[in-house]
């Protein structure tokens, strides 16, 4: 065991659950049971975010085992709980908002919403993209439409907030380099210029059968090292660089915490309020 010198950020599930897609892949399922009103729940939000803060952590992320923005009530109460800790000196650079992206086709949605959120702290909305023909989008998340992505960029952008794009390595979508070129491609032409990817898998950071094969995932870090240019490494493994003055990010969404390392990717505060050093439960206990 060493001595912690870094937790760089945190991550917290919000809101009841509930979803307005059904993705056959979806990680968040079997976290929607925690999913209930939990005054232990804001009080461990807020010691995560404040400890994190102290540990030199840069970025707050909000996201759900459902969609989040369909509780928004819930949401708006924990951009409050940031609020607080920004103004106590707790403040991150980031703040991002984790999403589907299907309520920001619809301007009455933002209009209400967003301007409150940026006001409390919220700085980005990161978008999932499984894949960049948005019928194609629709079929993956079994929904009858899914709004255009420039209109999404354009309601969001408007209310003052960034707009980055998750773009989601999956078998049978983006899951090789050719494929992965396109899609970044396409998203830049659509004026998307700020995307971050990860493998889909297991909540415990094991393959399954959406999960691309290693080659796969292999061709899209070679095209990126021989494409882009490396800015910097992230210690948890993964990257960002610059393309043509645009972001890309590769990176795994899930890291098994290493007691015997000295920085801690994240805090995972989950919806029974257990917060925990990584989104794999099991002997990654950090409060409660």
């Amino acid at each position: 065991m060493v001595c912690i010198e870094k937790i760089y950020s945190v991550s917290a599930l919000v809101g009841a659950g509930v979803c307005n897609a059904n993705c056959s892949f979806c990680a968040g399922k079997y976290l929607r049971p925690q999913a209930k009103d939990n005054p232990i729940y804001w009080k461990n939000l807020e010691a995560a975010i404040k400890l994190s803060a102290r540990y030199g952590g840069w970025s707050l992320s909000l996201t759900s085992s459902g969609e989040v923005t369909c509780d928004p009530d819930s949401l708006t109460k924990a951009l409050r709980v940031y609020q607080k800790c920004a103004n106590e000196g707790a403040y991150f650079p980031n703040v991002n908002l984790f999403t589907n992206g299907i309520l920001f086709g619809e301007e009455s949605f933002c209009n209400k919403y967003l301007d409150n959120w940026r006001e409390l702290g919220l700085t980005n909305v990161a978008v999932s993209v499984h894949d960049v023909d948005e019928k194609k989008q629709a079929q993956v998340y079994n929904v009858k439409n899914y709004p255009r992505f420039e209109k999404i960029k354009e309601n969001i952008e408007e209310h003052g907030l960034g707009m980055r794009c998750t773009l989601l390595l999956r078998k049978g979508g983006v899951d090789n380099s050719a494929k992965y070129e396109s899609s970044v491609k396409t998203l830049l032409d659509k004026g998307l210029g700020n995307i971050t990817s990860w493998p889909v898998g297991n909540p415990d950071g094991t393959k399954n059968e959406f999960t691309p094969s290693w080659f796969g995932l292999f061709g899209i870090k070679r095209w990126l090292n021989k494409n882009a240019k490396l800015c910097h490494g992230h210690s948890w493994g993964g990257g960002v660089y610059d393309y043509h003055g645009n972001i890309l990010r590769i990176t795994d969404y899930v890291t098994k915490h290493d007691p015997k390392k000295d920085f801690v990717r994240q805090l995972v505060v989950f919806q029974d309020g257990a917060v925990d050093y990584s989104w794999i439960k099991e002997g990654a206990l950090c409060m409660k």
